[in-house]
């Protein structure tokens, strides 16, 4: 997900920033924590990568296994 230019924020941000619903106020937050604690957002993104390669080391051994199990078909004649 990219993030958006300060100009391209329009109207939608000028409502964010005066809704007081508890989605914006933890979006604001989650924001301006971005600003202060920048490490700890950017160590948080590494480990999203790290938990889908996981996840896609777990998919491609199953689909190993489904490989090597797949049986051969013979044909059976019918009198």
């Amino acid at each position: 997900m990219s993030k958006p230019k300060k100009e391209d924020k329009g109207k939608g941000a000028e409502e964010h920033k005066t809704c007081h619903c508890p989605f914006c106020l933890s979006s604001r937050m989650m924001e301006e924590a971005k600003e202060q604690y920048s490490g700890f957002f950017t160590h948080l993104s590494k480990a999203r990568i790290e938990v889908l390669r996981a996840f896609k080391i777990l998919i491609d051994e199953r689909i190993s296994s489904l490989e090597k199990s797949n049986k051969k078909v013979t044909k059976v004649k019918v009198e």
